[in-house]
């Protein structure tokens, strides 16, 4: 049989899927006797050709490759998986302190790209690009059926060059044309830090990247600078990100000499990483924790729990202890630049717990054994919600639509809270769309119906920090963090 030899071949032999290959991108494959992997390498190129010659429709190499590789790496565990250019691109803009562009953040709303938020201090917001901005055409493209990361790709570009936005505002019949000039866009990892009280600071950590560590002891210093003695760091919602700075920030905190972190891996081999920096702030501390603490931000709440360093206040943590290398595949003509990110090591807190349910066979059912994840010292119980009302919610983005057209009619005067007021609206608001709910549910679900709305309605008047400090009082989670610190008195 003759045998297809396209261009997707190459990513293969990168790969190190196809005969002769002989070792991984992260090190030496275990010995394979060479009749074996011979013989499965002509079982793959026979049924590629076949399926590719034979197949009742016409298929692209370029799709069948892929789902290949993507199912040879589903197999391992759900943390592998092969990039393609733009999602390659965008993990690259994630794990990175800056990008260029406009600065704003958007979403997909009733069918078109919409501004979700300026950043403060963008092209985008010198501008007047407000939240609620429908995008009806970037340059001379329509966004009609435009996929958000299609219209990201668009927006996006060199610093010093120029986008038109067409846009739709609410509240205004005709459509605005603004030119931008795009430029270097700071995306900080610390994206609220203040002070709670006279002597307890606080602050926010969304995500793991390069310039994190700066960030952190800047923040840190500033707060002293205010008057801190005591911290509250909060890893709430964070999912990680790059492996190097969840150590150089533990180290932050620790003293020289004090275990991180260890990581195992068959490939890699072990590894342990210690502070050496000698605890550079050694203040009391408090580290808030969710389920949706996992990766990079579980490494530093597990360090600093297993050394007695900080209390830990909130729910079980996500459990994700694996670490992933990513390696650069190079880029294939015709096909773009790919990227292998691909789980090489397991990691162990220093007490040698090794919290990850993701790589075990119970990972699907949420983890029926209980020994996983970051459990907090001090749990705080999670009111019942209900789940299926919330998620409809967001999904249809009624928070949104109703802040939108709120802020439009309405003054949001300083210390703002979506009163009862507020919410009976919002009752009215969902009745108007012909949203289903009922009141019990509604009821269940009060405390986050109104951050919910208090979120969407700041984020079009201030900005995420305003919002962190306005929820700040009534935030069970950082007041139980206020008890630990400074006492009963504090509520």
């Amino acid at each position: 049989m003759r045998k297809f030899l396209p261009g997707w071949f190459t990513v293969l032999l990168a790969l190190g899927l196809l005969a002769g290959a002989g070792y991984r991108i992260s090190g030496p494959v275990e010995a394979e006797e060479p009749s074996a992997r011979m013989a499965a390498t002509e079982l793959f190129m026979d049924v590629y050709s076949m399926t590719r010659a034979g197949y009742v429709d016409t298929v692209e190499s370029k799709d069948l490759i892929e789902a290949a590789i993507e199912g040879m790496l589903q197999s391992l565990d759900p943390n592998s998986m092969l990039l393609t250019p733009d999602q390659y691109d965008d993990l690259r803009v994630q794990l990175e302190s800056s990008f260029e562009g406009v600065g704003i953040t958007i979403g997909e709303r009733d069918g078109w790209p919409t501004v979700i938020s300026p950043l403060e201090g963008t092209p985008a917001h010198r501008q007047g690009v407000r939240s609620g901005d429908r995008i009806v055409m970037v340059d001379s493209l329509s966004t009609e059926d435009m996929t958000v990361d299609e219209a990201v790709s668009h927006i996006r570009g060199p610093r010093g060059t120029t986008v038109v936005l067409t846009i739709l505002r609410p509240g205004v019949v005709d459509t605005l044309r603004i030119a931008i000039e795009r430029d270097v866009i700071d995306y900080p990892s610390v994206s609220s830090s203040f002070m709670l009280s006279d002597s307890t600071g606080y602050m926010r950590l969304s995500r793991f990247s390069e310039e994190s560590a700066g960030e952190v002891l800047d923040a840190v210093r500033d707060l002293q600078a205010e008057g801190a003695v005591n911290l509250v760091l909060d890893l709430r919602g964070n999912s990680g990100g790059l492996f190097a700075p969840a150590v150089d920030v533990a180290d932050i905190f620790l003293p020289a000499g004090s275990p991180v972190v260890t990581t195992r891996g068959q490939a890699v081999g072990e590894t342990s990483y210690s502070a050496k920096l000698g605890q550079l702030f050694g203040g009391d501390m408090v580290v808030l924790i969710d389920g949706g603490s996992a990766s990079s931000a579980e490494i530093v709440a597990g360090a600093l729990q297993d050394d007695g360093r900080a209390t830990l206040v909130g729910t079980r943590s996500f459990g994700k202890g694996s670490v992933q290398s990513l390696s650069d595949l190079g880029s294939y003509p015709g096909l773009g630049n790919y990227a292998l990110k691909l789980t090489t090591a397991r990691y162990y807190t220093p007490s040698g717990r090794c919290i990850d349910r993701t790589l075990r066979d119970d990972f699907m059912e949420q983890g029926a054994e209980e020994d996983w994840g970051i459990v907090p010292d001090i749990e705080v119980e999670t009111p019942d919600v209900s789940a299926e009302l919330l998620l409809r919610l967001e999904e249809e983005a009624l928070f949104f639509r109703f802040a939108t057209q709120y802020t439009l009619h309405n003054d949001v005067p300083e210390g703002f809270w979506p009163g009862e007021e507020v919410l009976s609206e919002f009752r009215l608001f969902l009745d108007s769309e012909g949203f289903e709910w009922s009141e019990d549910d509604f009821e269940a679900s009060m405390g986050y119906i109104e951050k919910a709305l208090l979120r969407e309605i700041a984020l079009r008047v201030w900005d995420m920090d305003t919002y962190y400090r306005m929820t700040a009082p009534r935030d069970e989670y950082i007041q139980t963090a206020l008890e630990v610190l400074e006492g009963e008195e504090t509520r």
